[in-house]
């Protein structure tokens, strides 16, 4: 039997309309957020301080609209290329969630994972969501899972994508990347240590960052994470922007470009801990600062996904 879906999985982000889990709703951010600490009330300070980040850009995040975008550019290209499939889209932490998504299935599916990197908290979570969803539904109506698309944190067109995108924020502030008076930030998003110990995802990240500053022939470069809770009491990966920035800066960087390499598109994370954290931090050390768009649907990253999902059909 030939596959005939695809299934494009990631993390998600809140968009307009209640989950309707607590009446009255305190809104979609704040119920997103909660959700991803696990609507613990010990981590409420962290959650308020999350959800400000969102109200601050309006109370959404365009997430899924990205995601949506990236997935049907995928199923465009592979319909090109005469591999067309009716494509299902499924996010872990807001809706449609994996697991429901996954009796939308109509035949044998191959699943695309939306994450760059592997970790426990990523890639194999979203994973085990389709396995849940496949459990609950009786076997004579369970679809055939025909296998993953394999990761690509090192691919060509990944990293084509993120040095054109590069390039274009360098040009803003009159950045040469091949001159160590340009510091380039390459951002992922922390994770906890016991998380790193048990997967691939930072030597993935430091891969991605070796061969994009490679390809930009940039001289000064360091990785920086994002988006750590303040309140942990375990360590997360390090450094965190804030001094990736200094350390920059202390090399003698008097320009700086941030690329996030650990997020495929311009959701609140990147708009904020970036694009507001980063700039009010660029003005404590006096440089110029721009920000990379995330890869979004550039076309050597839509090419590359294709590619990925072809080669398991």
């Amino acid at each position: 039997m030939p596959v005939t879906d695809l299934f494009v999985i990631g993390f998600g982000g809140p968009t307009p309309g209640c989950c309707k889990r607590v009446d009255p709703c305190p809104g979609e951010a704040y119920c997103f957020v909660s959700g991803i600490f696990g609507h613990n009330p010990a981590r409420k300070a962290r959650v308020d301080e999350v959800v400000e980040h969102y109200r601050h850009l309006g109370g959404f995040s365009k997430f899924n609209e990205i995601t949506q975008a990236q997935a049907k550019a995928v199923g465009e290209e592979l319909a090109r290329r005469g591999r067309k499939l009716n494509v299902t889209i499924g996010y872990d932490h807001w809706q449609p969630h994996i697991a429901d998504k996954v009796a939308d299935l109509k035949g044998e599916f191959v699943t695309l994972v939306m994450s760059p990197h592997q970790s426990s908290v990523s890639w194999d979570g979203y994973l085990r969501r389709v396995a849940e969803g496949l459990e609950k539904l009786p076997e004579s109506k369970r679809p055939k899972w025909a296998g993953v698309a394999e990761p690509w944190w090192n691919k060509a067109g990944f990293i084509d994508a993120l040095a054109d995108n590069a390039r274009l924020a360098a040009a803003t502030i009159g950045a040469d990347f091949q001159a160590g008076s340009t510091g380039l930030l390459l951002s992922a998003h922390a994770v906890p240590m016991p998380v790193v110990r048990t997967a691939p995802y930072q030597n993935q990240i430091n891969e991605t960052a070796r061969l994009l500053a490679e390809r930009l022939g940039a001289s000064n470069w360091i990785v920086g994470y994002q988006s750590a809770p303040s309140d942990s009491n375990i360590p997360w990966t390090t450094p965190f922007i804030d001094r990736a920035m200094e350390e920059l800066a202390e090399s003698g960087a008097t320009r700086i470009v941030a690329v996030p390499i650990g997020f495929l598109c311009d959701n609140v994370e990147v708009l904020y801990d970036l694009g507001i954290e980063g700039r009010q931090k660029a003005e404590t050390l006096g440089v110029p600062f721009a920000t990379a768009n995330a890869v979004n649907t550039h076309p050597a990253f839509i090419k590359l996904l294709a590619d990925q999902v072809e080669a398991k059909l």
